[in-house]
């Protein structure tokens, strides 16, 4: 693609967005399948090794493969954002193994021993893990609230100096929560925090954390920016170039969480086709989310794109559509969740979301089987939810299975 065109259409930018033209002339980037890359003369490996050259090295540094995913997510990310001064907003990627992995750089490369994140209930079980069991062993710590009542989070800023992140995910899973990403990134900067959003459920397409100021964004590529259920993946984002360069990229390359390059060549392909994938998934998941509010068997349903959501306005204001992703309560509680799960025939058991196929779980056994009871019912998961990744079939098979299921 010629770089001097400038696109105006966020699907031409999944398509053609981070694309150079490879050295052989392939059409697409090709899977760089080397552990390692060769030098012209030693002058040359002196020059790569003490960054007065750039070039790739070892593929724990970075990959070409690498380079496309990283440099096309960061294009949807900013797509149409801009700067302070008025231009296009510019941003780094760093692809990792998973998002977990880009997590972990997140937390790493920003906090220290006595540092606090400040962050919310019902975050992704994994998520979880890594605030409340990993990280206190660094002695960094995570203090939990509902970031939806601006005055609790202003109260834990206010009382707690050493909180020196704020880490949120919306709409957070499994519950689809969502909270205010511009009120809690104005609040934070006031404190002088840094704020990091997971943007795994949303993707670029439905929402632009850094439209509303914040650092960070990470995703779990392996969801719906993948949207085959093919890799594993993730990405952290940053706005902070020489940041992402330095300090963000040794902490990448020497915890090993990178990528690999044939896991990121079916995140680029995957990629080309988000916009019109997305369109389908969320048109799908309103008319499931309103199936399911009306029918017998289902105490409630969590979608930001029923007014019945309590976080209906906030969706509202910083999401293009409330997404594809939902849950339900079922009136049996767990007997009735195994008797539902049990009884699908077309739409899929399992854990993950972001696939073309419609995906159902059970996260009080699944993901989030290793938080406490009650420290889930806390969070709203309790044991007759379902979580609901509403795929592209044809709507009315998925309602007919769900429904059938509900029986």
């Amino acid at each position: 693609m010629d770089k001097k065109i400038s696109l105006t259409g966020f699907s031409s930018v999944s398509v053609h967005g981070g694309h150079e033209q490879d050295p052989m002339y392939s059409h697409l980037t090709p899977i760089y399948a080397a552990s390692t890359f060769v030098y012209d003369d030693a002058e040359q490996g002196m020059r790569r090794f003490s960054g007065k050259e750039e070039g790739y090295i070892y593929t724990r540094w970075g990959n070409p493969t690498f380079t496309e995913a990283e440099n096309k997510i960061a294009a949807l990310e900013s797509f149409g954002i801009p700067d302070e001064n008025g231009n296009p907003l510019q941003l780094k990627a760093l692809l990792h193994a998973s998002g977990m992995a880009a997590i972990t750089t997140l937390m790493l490369m920003n906090l220290k021993s006595g540092d606090k994140v400040l962050s919310h209930y019902s975050l992704y079980g994994g998520s979880e893990e890594l605030l409340t069991k990993l990280l206190p062993a660094l002695g960094i710590t995570a203090i939990i609230t509902d970031l939806r009542d601006l005055n609790k989070a202003e109260e834990a800023f206010r009382n707690d100096p050493a909180i020196k992140m704020l880490y949120i995910e919306t709409p957070a899973n499994p519950t689809i929560q969502c909270v205010d990403i511009e009120e809690l990134t104005q609040l934070a900067k006031k404190y002088n925090a840094i704020v990091a959003c997971d943007n795994s459920f949303a993707t670029p397409y439905l929402q632009q954390p850094f439209r509303y100021g914040v650092d960070f964004t990470v995703h779990s590529t392996t969801k719906f920016l993948n949207g085959h259920g093919t890799a594993i993946g993730g990405v952290l984002i940053g706005k902070d170039i020489e940041f992402m360069k330095s300090k963000a990229f040794v902490t990448l390359k020497t915890l090993g969480g990178n990528a690999n390059p044939f896991d990121a060549f079916l995140l680029v392909n995957g990629m080309k086709t988000l916009e019109l994938r997305m369109e389908r998934h969320c048109h799908n998941a309103m008319d499931v989310a309103h199936f399911l509010e009306n029918h017998p068997a289902v105490a409630g349903v969590n979608y930001t794109g029923l007014v019945s959501h309590p976080d209906y306005k906030v969706a509202l204001k910083q999401m293009r559509h409330p997404g594809a992703m939902l849950s339900f309560e079922l009136k049996k509680g767990l007997p009735g969740g195994v008797e539902f799960m049990n009884k699908l025939k077309m739409c899929t058991r399992t854990v993950s979301l972001g696939t073309c196929d419609t995906l159902l779980s059970h996260p009080a056994s699944m993901t989030h089987y290793s938080v406490p009871k009650d420290a889930r019912e806390k969070y709203g998961i309790t044991d007759g939810l379902i979580r609901m990744s509403v795929g592209i079939e044809n709507v009315q098979d998925i309602i007919a299975d769900v429904d059938q299921a509900l029986e």
